[in-house]
């Protein structure tokens, strides 16, 4: 009996005292400990022309699945095991075809991925068969329904695409819920959306016409969906269970917790939109929160770029290809709570297609060509 009563007060102590250093934990004061880590390609050639622009990863995290346009080709990548597992033909033209540009794909299973030409979505086996090709729905409530935007989420058997679909350049890009079964399109309300500071600028000249609008992102998490934006903080949880939505809203210290907005909606001068762009983008810009499945944690980071110059480059540069002043680095629990916030002084890029692996976060970076990641290891004082 007396060793019983022992055991348990020892357990007692260790719980107690784990408790404490939770408490205890400065989240102002994160380091980072880092290291970099290559894939083995063998004797082929991973192409990283567009970094990992065209990628989407499995769900638990185990294999990055990157298409190479220029080849036709999707590169299996075993992130466990750090090689290049397989590179599997497609066609371009034909019953297989996958059509001239793959803008995104998104992972179903490990035996099925979905592909998006333009407009037309297909759903391919890991062989380069296709098995399902996916009609258009022509009966909704919006003025038009033309594609996906990149990455949604597939879901029961490729039965249902959770994501932002409609037309850039109208203006009808709408969070919907597609249920290919029943042939039933569903717009999901995102609580307070029209407050936030969304921005949409027109660049319409003689010879061109160009939109930029701030990045979204749809993460799947267990049985919940994460909606977040670039251009705020705020961000939307959906629970999968009953297609509920939340608003989750917090005040970061370190930084505004919002563009400021008030951008004009349309210029005509290619040169006043790279002005704007670049202004935009030395403001805060955030990235998706990504979760910590062993530590029980959500991580986002978020930036501000340099003022730049306005050069005669590509029209289009993200906010992390511009030199970079400051990385902050937002921890939250599993209940979305804000536990703290911290300026990363030794980080001066912006981490890249951001996932968790092991308790590590991980991050694309090119070495020479090859495709390698950060792995970063979060310290607490």
């Amino acid at each position: 009996m007396k060793n019983i009563l022992f055991v348990i007060f020892i357990l007692f102590i260790f719980s107690c005292e784990n408790t404490v250093k939770e408490e205890v934990k400065d989240y102002s004061k994160i380091t980072l400990t880092m290291d970099t880590v290559m894939v083995d390609s063998g004797d082929e050639i991973i192409n990283l022309k567009y970094k990992l622009y065209t990628s989407t990863m499995s769900e638990d995290n185990k294999f990055l699945y990157l298409w190479n346009n220029g080849e036709t080709t999707l590169d299996k990548i075993n992130l466990e095991e750090l090689r290049l597992e397989k590179k599997i033909q497609f066609e371009s033209e034909g019953p297989n075809g996958v059509g001239r540009y793959v803008g995104w794909l998104s992972f179903l299973n490990e035996n099925e991925i979905l592909l998006s030409g333009f407009p037309s979505l297909m759903l391919f086996d890991m062989e380069g068969n296709k098995t399902r090709e996916y009609p258009i729905i022509e009966k909704t409530d919006f003025k038009e329904v033309n594609y996906f935007e990149r990455n949604p989420i597939l879901l029961e058997n490729g039965e249902v695409i959770y994501g932002y679909l409609g037309n850039r350049f109208n203006n009808t890009m709408t969070f919907v819920k597609s249920d290919f079964k029943e042939k039933k399109l569903t717009k999901i309300e995102l609580p307070g959306i029209s407050e936030l500071p969304d921005y949409r600028i027109l660049l319409e000249t003689e010879n061109m016409g160009s939109l930029a609008i701030p990045e979204k992102f749809v993460k799947k998490v267990g049985d919940r969906l994460i909606i977040s934006s670039t251009a705020y903080s705020t961000f939307y949880v959906l629970d999968l269970k009953n297609d509920s939505v939340f608003q989750v809203s917090y005040t970061p210290k370190l930084t505004p917790k919002e563009k400021k907005g008030g951008y004009p909606e349309k210029v005509e001068s290619l040169e006043r939109f790279r002005e704007l762009m670049a202004e935009i983008d030395t403001e805060i810009n955030f990235q998706s929160p990504v979760w910590d499945e062993q530590n029980r944690k959500f991580y986002r980071f978020s930036f501000e770029a340099l003022p730049s110059e306005i050069n005669e480059g590509p029209v289009f540069l993200s906010a992390d290809q511009r030199p970079i002043s400051k990385v902050y680095l937002s921890v939250f629990n599993e209940s979305f709570n804000l536990l703290g916030e911290t300026l990363l002084d030794g980080l001066k890029n912006v981490p890249n297609t951001v996932f968790v692996r092991d308790g590590q976060i991980w991050s694309y970076v090119n070495v020479d060509d090859e495709l390698g990641f950060v792995r970063m290891t979060i310290n607490y004082e």
